[in-house]
């Protein structure tokens, strides 16, 4: 077990950092905003009525992106990425996500590779901040919104639990094709 606990530290800060990033987001609406923020449907009707998210200029009063790469602006995700499935209930996708979650975790401490259990640590982590989320809420916080100046956004808002996820399946598949490579070579020698 003591070989597994890096990866341990790993999901717990995951989750940490995205927790503390929607808690502290969500205080801070809701000091400006009221006790709504924290329910999805009422401040979804809010959003749709303000132009579907709050920009961050609502938040603070300032400049409308944070800089010339990110803006914040919140928003319940009901669905999973890119909000599909939004009108799936919360239930089902909660359970879906507890179940992948749970298969990950016996993966990580019973089958993975040593070059698996990083990423796989990432997702993990970052899976669990956003199941925190649809059990607490019904929806996701997400706030994140990725541009490049005025010219491209990216067409997803998204959360630290997001980036994780995403980071996580990214170095796993780098990691895959490195192992794959390696064990190419060594059969065909």
């Amino acid at each position: 077990m003591k070989r597994y606990f890096k990866y341990i530290v790993i999901i717990a800060i995951a989750f940490a950092m995205d927790f503390i990033s929607k808690s502290a987001l969500l205080s801070f609406l809701a000091a400006k905003y009221g006790a709504d923020v924290y329910n999805p449907n009422v401040i979804c009707a809010k959003c749709h009525i303000e132009g579907i998210f709050i920009p961050w200029k609502y938040v603070l009063g300032g400049d409308y992106g944070l800089s010339n790469l990110f803006n914040i602006q919140f928003v319940w995700n009901s669905g999973v990425s890119f909000s599909a499935f939004n009108g799936v209930m919360p239930v089902i996708i909660s359970c879906v996500t507890a179940l992948i979650i749970a298969y990950l975790i016996y993966y990580l401490f019973v089958k993975s590779s040593v070059y698996e259990r990083l990423p796989i640590a990432m997702i993990i982590g970052g899976a669990l901040g956003n199941l925190s989320d649809r059990v607490r809420f019904g929806a996701v916080a997400d706030f994140i919104q990725w541009h490049f100046g005025g010219l491209w956004t990216f067409p997803a808002i998204f959360n630290v639990g997001d980036v994780f996820i995403t980071f996580g399946v990214c170095l796993y598949l780098i990691n895959l094709l490195i192992n794959r490579r390696r064990c190419l070579r060594n059969v065909k020698k």
